[in-house]
């Protein structure tokens, strides 16, 4: 690609994402986050807003997928949130300057892996063609046949005689993907589409690095970042990283994000409405999206339930009705649309099908899932290592919210198991699926990372505080009380409870 063409393709991800930016003014959770934190959760809250009321409109009013239905979807939240900026701004007396916080080495190097690592994830879909399977054969194919007919309803859905793989599976995606080549008129070419689904990535370590640092602390959270970096799979593997076109990756971050807000300690109703927006994405990205959105709002209800917080239940039930008006779109677009070339696990999931097949399935098909999650192009060490440190840091597992995370991460891995449970060829699905589930529940299984590693950290005096090791304690002035030092300041190790959403 030329340069203009790559700042084109750029600029058409940012206008269909460019809402959540105003979205992020109105809501105060994500509001008071840190620049990249915000951002990334502003780009997934813009793609949820963008993608999903032109979903709606387009189904229910018939609104044509062309470009002054776009620009005004996205442009009224973009301009009422920057007119409330600017009255915010003219109001408020003037912030006290924020005391710079110097960044640790373990901070610094994750901060330098993900910029090192998103800069190549994106000028990969800059400059190469797309080379992955389900992204040319699915998502790409159904955002063309959205182009043609400016329209979700559109006949070749409908029409028996028409060849199209998965007519049924939600169409967030390739709606935000139409919109992008409708934006910038670059027909069906390639690049122009693909940095939405690269920006995923840095998105992705983002909400991560911010959902592990609410319980552990920046050193922990970095350590776990790091981690997550440098993992193969979620980055440039072909079969649903960020160098492709699959929802997977994009599940992972609706899901995760919107889960995390909900298990906040301090949880806002503004935290409900953007969870829910959240989670309302995850429903129309893919067609497991549902499933996991209810799980979420049912392990955030139990939590909240447990703990005594009415005001957590508030927050889920605003998440809940949001999350089912979603519902509620995608079954009456899915009713006009017959179901055709496609997995109907609805109709084969059965108590005949299901049992005794899941338990005698079971020893068979553990080889081949332990197959995919050993082989080092995908995972590296990652899953042969990450049980040790779980073990090894059990202590930092005794929280609340570490059942809650332990359960969303099975969740996916459940849906997963019930699929292969009725399939009629389960050893294919583990080899081509296993793995994209897996990334769908990398977040919750992350930030549940963080507790042990937070722990090892704590607890090991010979490495230096830079690296995660305990804080030195100052040396005490004769003349001043104990804990009371000029000197002291709060634990590098303390978790950040500054905000409510992570």
């Amino acid at each position: 690609m030329v340069p203009a063409e790559a700042l084109a393709a750029l600029v058409g991800a940012a206008a269909v994402a460019a809402p959540g930016a105003g979205l992020a003014e109105f809501l105060p959770g994500i509001r008071a986050l840190p620049p990249a934190r915000r951002l990334a959760y502003a780009y997934l809250l813009g793609i949820a807003w963008t993608a999903g009321l032109l979903y709606a409109l387009s189904h229910f009013l018939a609104v044509p997928l062309r470009r002054p239905a776009i620009l005004a979807v996205a442009a009224l939240p973009a301009a009422a949130g920057l007119a409330h900026w600017l009255l915010r701004r003219r109001g408020a007396p003037a912030a006290p300057s924020r005391r710079r916080v110097r960044r640790d080495l373990l901070t610094r190097a994750a901060v330098a892996a993900g910029v090192v690592l998103s800069a190549g994830v994106l000028c990969d879909a800059l400059t190469n063609p797309l080379v992955d399977w389900d992204g040319r054969m699915t998502w790409s194919a159904q955002a063309r046949y959205l182009l043609a007919e400016g329209t979700v309803n559109a006949e070749i859905f409908k029409q028996p005689e028409w060849y199209v793989t998965h007519p049924r599976y939600p169409l967030l995606l390739p709606v935000a993907q139409a919109g992008v080549l409708e934006l910038t008129g670059a027909g069906d070419d390639q690049p122009f589409y693909r940095p939405l689904y690269a920006l995923f990535f840095p998105v992705w370590l983002a909400v991560l690095y911010g959902g592990a640092r609410i319980w552990t602390g920046r050193k922990a959270a970095a350590l776990t970042a790091l981690l997550a970096a440098l993992l193969p799979f979620p980055a440039f593997y072909r079969g649903g990283g960020a160098t492709s076109a699959y929802s997977d990756l994009p599940l992972a971050c609706f899901y995760g994000a919107g889960l995390l807000l909900l298990l906040a300690a301090r949880r806002r109703i503004s935290d409900g409405v953007a969870a829910g927006l959240l989670l309302a994405a995850a429903v129309l990205c893919k067609s497991e999206g549902a499933l996991l959105a209810l799980a979420a709002l049912a392990l955030a209800a139990a939590l909240a339930l447990a703990s005594g917080r009415r005001r957590g239940l508030a927050a889920v039930g605003v998440a809940a009705v949001i999350v089912a008006l979603a519902l509620g779109l995608l079954v009456s677009w899915r009713s006009g649309i017959p179901n055709r070339y496609d997995e109907d696990y609805g109709s084969l999931l059965s108590l005949g099908a299901f049992w005794p097949a899941a338990a005698v399935r079971l020893p068979l098909l553990l080889p081949k899932i332990r197959f995919e999650m050993i082989s080092l192009k995908h995972w590296g060490l990652f899953w042969s290592v990450a049980p040790l440190v779980l073990l090894a840091g059990w202590r930092g597992l005794r929280r609340r919210a570490a059942a809650g995370l332990a359960f969303a991460f099975l969740a996916p891995l459940a849906v997963a198991w019930a699929a292969y449970s009725v399939s009629l060829q389960p050893e294919a699905l583990v080899r081509t699926t296993w793995n994209r589930f897996l990334l769908q529940g990398t977040i919750p299984f992350l930030v549940l990372l963080s507790f042990a590693l937070n722990d090892l950290l704590r607890r090991a005096p010979w490495l230096p505080p830079s690296l995660g090791g305990p804080a030195r304690s100052p040396r005490r002035h004769p003349r001043t009380e104990a804990g009371t030092h000029p000197s002291a300041g709060p634990s590098s190790s303390a978790p950040d409870r500054s905000t409510a959403s992570g």
